[in-house]
């Protein structure tokens, strides 16, 4: 059995089950394998590798008893995904935006940030909705799910469909002029103001460290 996307293993005596994400995030289900051997994949993002812990774990050999004569399938060239323009679950540091941006015309106000900072540019889903960004930047449920070591949320109000995408983050800082938005609550760093001041603030600062 094939178990796909997983994002923690609960172990108990006597049993494992596996949580994956259904409806978009919108809903963990707990799936356990039925009899045999169950193969999983991970969905990436879901573990940091710096907490992983190495094991060693029990190799059983087998040898399957196969006639040649009764396979029918004939192989097929391999499946090769198509490549990303850009990648950002190989970023350390990922300036992302949303709606509290307000229009395409100010992108390029975060786009400033990220260049200072040496950062990728990322987006909710309504701004890559909007055709404002590409969906190649989309973090969340729907788009990539990402680990970096900064995580900047600018306008973003905090949906549960971008969270779990941006939650392996080792330090977020949310930047948002509502201080009700879900955002702050996982939030390392929190600026409460509007983007518009504080962002301009930022890539000046930004540019002075940098010399």
């Amino acid at each position: 059995m094939l178990i796909s996307d997983v994002t923690q293993v609960k172990a108990a005596p006597g049993t494992v089950s596996f949580v994956r994400q259904l409806f978009q995030g919108k809903l963990n289900a707990d799936v356990s394998g039925q009899g045999g051997v169950t193969f999983m994949s991970v969905q990436a993002g879901s573990y940091r590798a710096d907490q992983m812990v190495a094991a060693p774990a029990e190799v059983q050999v087998v040898t399957p008893a196969l006639d040649a004569s009764a396979i029918r399938q004939k192989p097929e060239a391999p499946f090769r995904e198509s490549t990303r323009a850009v990648d950002l679950t190989a970023a350390d540091i990922i300036v992302s935006v949303g709606r509290g941006i307000k229009e395409k015309d100010n992108i390029h106000l975060v786009e400033e940030l990220a260049a200072a900072m040496g950062a990728e540019l990322a987006a909710s889903r309504p701004i890559c909705d909007n055709g404002w960004l590409p969906m190649e930047r989309q973090v969340g449920s729907s788009g990539q799910t990402v680990s970096p070591k900064v995580y900047m949320a600018i306008g973003i109000s905090g949906a549960i469909q971008h969270l779990v995408g941006m939650k392996g983050a080792k330090t977020i800082v949310a930047i948002n002029k509502d201080p009700n938005a879900p955002i702050f609550e996982v939030a390392d760093y929190g600026i409460c103001g509007d983007l518009f001041e504080v962002v301009p603030a930022l890539i000046e600062e930004v540019k002075k460290a940098r010399g």
